[in-house]
């Protein structure tokens, strides 16, 4: 690659940057080595399909960072970026007789596991593949906080928000499970205008200013709804600081105004503290399966945060060399990385222990082995029964 071209790689836009470190925080916050069985039920982690072990007509199943790269190894790997309380499932009975390689005793099944059609590469509520390549729209897919399945924004019948405070998203059917976030949805979610509000709004606004254009309405409206948000905010975390027993969801819903509920909800970074922690409020969220929105631990960037300062050593060499490449390209290398990264330390180690030195002729010799090395097992592992 001559230098033009290796500079070319190496420019990218800061969107697709964030991006992408986004995905090595994800693998980061998981352990590439060793399987996280014995962990239990995990707050969060990274977890992966293997299309090759289990078929459309099997059982759902799915395995940690770990085991995808090493019992893995090769075989058709669907990414399900995390999952929140989940047990690794590799070679127990759902894989049909294939063993792990990093901890072969497991249980036959993980009956806490939650399964969805992810775990079959199919997203959305128009249940189609990612990628999709009958899809003419290259749209970004927005995970939902609760069911953690994937939608594209168009599915969601509710534009969405950009807003520097939105952090999370809840589709509508997880919204009709758990109906009581309707009602902190009218204090406390980011929504953008409705088609008729729009119409109206920029009706007004031609009469009184005639340059102002829609676009400038609606951004008004995110800044007028975010300064709303952050003063209620103040209101109820004083509320929950000087007064305990004091059931804010109900004082919330007195002043329900029944806006249109039948559309995905996006809330900003804070909302979750917004949640009233009364003892008949805390049944509540259990009764509907969704406790963990108690846990501002359980988001997504707190596991990317924990995640980042391991990922900081490699990520701006990575960053510079893959920028050009899609998600999926992207992911292959980072496993292959993980290989090469592992067996290189092994080999100056090694070299270390009996006092050879690391000349350049012998690297180019370690890495001539490892590709040969890497080939042999690909072409022996097309299947795990083979």
């Amino acid at each position: 690659m001559n230098q033009t071209a290796a500079r070319e790689l190496c420019v990218m836009d800061q969107t697709a940057a964030d991006e992408l470190y986004e995905a090595f925080a994800m693998l980061a916050g998981s352990d590439p080595d060793n399987c996280s069985y014995s962990k239990g039920y995990m707050k969060r982690q990274a977890v992966f399909a293997c299309n090759t072990c289990v078929q459309p007509d099997m059982e759902p199943a799915g395995v940690c960072l770990a085991c995808a790269n090493h019992c893995h190894d090769g075989h058709d790997i669907s990414e399900l970026y995390t999952k929140r309380k989940f047990r690794c499932d590799c070679g127990n009975q759902k894989f049909d007789g294939f063993t792990c390689k990093l901890r072969p005793e497991k249980d036959g099944v993980n009956v806490q596991n939650v399964y969805n059609h992810n775990y079959f590469g199919r997203y959305c509520s128009c249940d189609r593949h990612y990628p999709d390549e009958d899809d003419q729209v290259n749209e970004e897919m927005i995970q939902c906080i609760v069911c953690e399945d994937w939608y594209h924004a168009r599915h969601l019948d509710n534009p969405a928000v950009d807003c520097d405070v939105l952090m999370e998203m809840i589709c509508v059917g997880c919204m009709n499970r758990a109906p009581f976030l309707w009602t902190y949805s009218e204090h406390f979610a980011v929504s953008p205008l409705n088609e008729v509000q729009a119409n109206a709004a920029r009706v007004e606004d031609e009469k009184s200013s005639p340059s102002t254009s829609s676009r400038d309405v609606a951004s008004t409206s995110y800044q007028i709804n975010e300064t709303q948000m952050k003063h209620e905010s103040d209101i109820t975390s004083h509320q929950h600081k000087t007064n305990t027993d004091r059931c804010i969801y109900k004082e919330l819903k007195v002043k329900d105004m029944k806006k249109r509920r039948e559309a995905a909800v996006f809330w900003p970074y804070h909302w979750r503290s917004e949640l009233c922690m009364c003892t008949g409020c805390k049944r509540m969220y259990v009764e509907a399966s969704v406790p963990f929105l108690l846990d501002e631990s359980d988001t997504l960037v707190a596991y990317e945060k924990k995640a980042k300062p391991q990922s900081q050593t490699c990520d701006d060499v990575l960053l510079s060399c893959i920028s050009s490449l899609d998600h999926v390209q992207q992911l292959d290398i980072i496993y292959h990385y993980n290989d090469l990264k592992q067996e290189l330390c092994e080999f100056l180690q090694q070299s270390t222990e009996e006092g050879k030195d690391v000349s350049p002729e012998i690297c180019r010799e370690f890495l001539e082995e490892f590709q040969m090395r890497k080939r042999r097992r690909l072409s022996s592992e097309g299947h795990y029964s083979s």
